[in-house]
């Protein structure tokens, strides 16, 4: 059993004909530091060249990506995130975050609001793979003072209900 509660983090973002790829490369590097990016180059709904840029972390640099949301997150973003974490775990134990791309462009971090977004898929590791684990888990990983990791991988973990 790992102490680490993240397998992985993967990005995706668009880069539309109107956009520069640079630019879009450089809102990407916010998140995934000195990590490659890779290009697909492919065609748009209406035969427009689009490119989607893809990047995946691991270990350590996935411990600076949620350190960095941490600290960067506003505040009210960030209770966005905590409350609506049941809803963004998947049966896959998979935490979805869309990020917003022109705020990473300039530096910053924050919940996407908009359809321009970095979409962040952070796999989450529990034993059993459950959902119910993997809520504990990603709410565990944003608390203020967070438990000890032992505690969410023992069966005492409390099962996380739906809020009504």
């Amino acid at each position: 059993m790992s102490s680490k509660p993240i397998h992985n983090i993967s990005f995706r973002a668009i880069c539309s004909a109107t956009e520069s790829e640079e630019k879009v490369k450089k809102a990407l590097s916010t998140f995934i530091f000195e990590n490659k990016t890779d290009i697909i180059n492919t065609d748009g709904h209406f035969g427009n060249p689009i490119s989607i840029l893809t990047a995946t972390i691991r270990g350590n640099d996935c411990n600076r990506f949620i350190e960095l949301l941490i600290s960067m997150l506003p505040e009210q973003d960030m209770h966005r995130l905590k409350d609506e974490i049941y809803d963004r775990v998947d049966d896959d134990c998979v935490l979805h975050i869309r990020l917003d791309k022109q705020a990473a462009y300039d530096g910053n971090v924050q919940i996407a609001t908009t359809g321009d977004t970095i979409t962040s898929e952070i796999k989450l590791r529990t034993y059993p793979a459950r959902r119910e684990k993997a809520i504990a888990v990603a709410e565990n990983i944003f608390r203020t003072k967070p438990l000890s990791l032992a505690d969410t991988f023992t069966g005492d973990t409390p099962i996380v209900k739906p809020r009504i």
